[in-house]
């Protein structure tokens, strides 16, 4: 009769430490795994919400025809960028681009010596010339905030039409759009929207081309998610360019 013999305590020891070096290996692993997998998600999220911001604002600037903000003798990085709004944009679909505000089917024709019919030096809210103060031109006929009350527009200088607003800037950790609503009242009625969280960084910079006709700027864009990755997407946009 054959002798049977059973498994020793100290196998089963030896055998316990052995499947506990291995699961704490494999647990190791999923974690790993699971941190891999959150970093690139993270990534991938902040890639998208750069790349649909800067596609909004590339589609406003290179389907107007002026650029307000930065000005042109502006030579630093700003942190807004300001453009009339596409004369070729109609919300409502009644047949009239919104920018014309008389609906006389001629965009900006008609402007008053507030060319964006604020009330504000330069566009009111905005620091359109970069030197840290909000409207703070010598009036509201003051176009730029340089201190210099501009001249009347030609006539017939009713004032009937004006230059319709459309603003990107950044406050706080979020890059807001400021635009115009459909048929407005006067350059004070517009809303302001979120389309990007997570930015740590916005700035513009006008493009110095030596031709008047072309207008660029440089849009750098940087966001930061909740776990710490970083990224950066910059865009060269020329007003007009579609």
């Amino acid at each position: 009769m054959t002798a049977q013999r059973g498994i020793a305590l100290v196998e089963l020891l030896v055998a316990a430490v052995i499947s506990a070096l291995v699961l704490g290996s494999l647990a190791g692993v999923l974690v790993s795994l699971r941190q891999t997998d959150s970093v690139i998600d993270e990534r991938a999220t902040l890639q998208r919400d750069a790349r649909l911001a800067l596609e909004r604002i590339a589609a406003m600037v290179e389907s107007s025809t002026r650029l307000m903000v930065p000005l042109e003798v502006t030579t630093t990085a700003r942190d807004v960028v300001a453009v009339a709004l596409p004369p070729t944009l109609d919300r409502n679909g009644d047949g009239y681009a919104d920018a014309d505000n008389n609906k006389n089917g001629v965009v900006d024709d008609d402007l008053p010596a507030d060319e964006t019919n604020d009330g504000g030096a330069g566009i009111i809210g905005i620091d359109d010339d970069g030197d840290g103060l909000v409207d703070n031109g010598a009036s509201f006929t003051d176009n730029d905030e340089n201190g210099t009350i501009g001249t009347a527009p030609a006539a017939p200088k009713t004032g009937a039409d004006w230059i319709d607003v459309v603003a990107y800037y950044r406050v706080g950790t979020q890059l807001l759009e400021r635009l115009p609503n459909v048929a407005p009242f006067n350059g004070n009625d517009y809303s302001v929207r979120t389309i990007a969280d997570n930015v740590s960084a916005f700035s513009v910079t006008r493009v110095a081309t030596g031709n008047r006709r072309n207008r660029e700027i440089i849009v750098q864009l940087t966001l930061t998610g909740p776990g710490g990755e970083t990224g950066s997407w910059s865009r060269r946009l020329r007003v007009g360019a579609r």
